[in-house]
């Protein structure tokens, strides 16, 4: 297990690297000047521009920036940003945190709702609590996410006046305000991929229930809730963790769109604002921050996936 470990890790840092050097180019490869949009009516001037492109290093060659940035990276020195100049690693330190935060709750109320839903599904296929849960997994995979944020907030915040409609709180003020600012575009995020969640689990879990070992166990005599829950229930987690570390990809995306919606100051929503501003440095290090939160999040579908399942542990 342990050599697995590092042979994903080893895997996932090359992935990184790579990923890293596709979006410095491309990024640079984006229409607009990012020195007359800093200079604005000051742009008028060649020596001032000049000068401007010197400060920020832009009028070097492309290899010759390729090169620094990526002695930069190898040191965690991702530049400064060209709006602000203050280092882009500390905008990512206070906004990475934020963004896996939401992305974590979301996939928690999901799979904590999800799984349970797809398990009744499964035990009820044509009755009434059957068509319920599959009605509710082909309206959360269906509804677009702003669509789904809109119905919330008039829900929750506007007629029932449960929880504040956009916002951020620091959780070390005020964790309670925090977690109340946190459930709503969590509960958004995850609404989407619980119908996902629940579908998967459905078929897989009626999938184990036709095998031969499930048969094997009632026939031994084992109750009812040992054969469904310790023994196909497990075996039926497998291939929807896998769904899960796939699918995760559409959380990050769907981050861009939700933390706008609610005003939660993540890394999406940096993202969009450099984007905006042609802040290259924010842009480069933003990507590849959202490009190493997915690899993460597949490496620990991956060790679930090994803990749940011995046979990939020995391969």
């Amino acid at each position: 297990m342990f050599q697995y470990l590092l042979q994903r890790l080893l895997a996932s840092a090359i992935m990184i690297f790579v990923a890293g050097t596709i979006v410095f180019f491309l990024i640079h490869l984006l229409p607009g000047d990012p020195v007359m949009l800093l200079l604005g009516d000051a742009a008028t001037e060649d020596v001032v521009v000049e000068k401007m492109r010197q400060k920020l290093k832009l009028d070097r060659p492309i290899a010759v920036q390729y090169l620094q940035w990526a002695k930069g990276l190898l040191q965690l020195d991702l530049g400064q940003s060209i709006q602000t100049d203050l280092p882009v690693t500390t905008e990512l330190f206070r906004r990475i945190p934020r963004s896996l935060e939401l992305i974590l709750a979301a996939l928690l109320l999901s799979v904590l709702i999800g799984i349970p839903l797809g398990v009744v599904g499964a035990r009820y296929p044509d009755s009434a609590k059957g068509w319920l849960t599959s009605l509710i997994a082909v309206t959360g995979f269906s509804a677009p996410v702003f669509v789904s944020g809109i119905i919330l907030i008039i829900i929750f915040s506007l007629s029932l006046k449960l929880l504040p409609s956009s916002g951020y709180i620091p959780l070390v003020e005020d964790p309670m305000g925090h977690l109340r600012f946190l459930a709503l575009p969590a509960l958004t995020l995850g609404f989407g991929f619980m119908g996902v969640v629940i579908r998967v689990t459905r078929s897989s879990f009626l999938d184990v229930l036709s095998k031969d070992f499930v048969r094997t166990a009632r026939a031994k005599g084992l109750t009812e809730h040992l054969v469904l829950y310790r023994h196909t229930l497990l075996n039926a987690l497998i291939p929807v963790i896998a769904v899960l570390g796939v699918r995760a990809g559409n959380l990050l995306g769907g981050t861009v769109i939700i933390e706008s919606l609610f005003d939660w100051p993540g890394l999406s929503s940096l993202l969009v604002r450099s984007c905006y501003d042609r802040d290259y440095p924010v842009i480069q290090g933003s990507l590849l921050s959202i490009f190493m939160m997915f690899v993460l999040i597949s490496l620990l579908v991956d060790l679930c996936q090994g803990i749940l399942d011995p046979k990939l542990r020995r391969r």
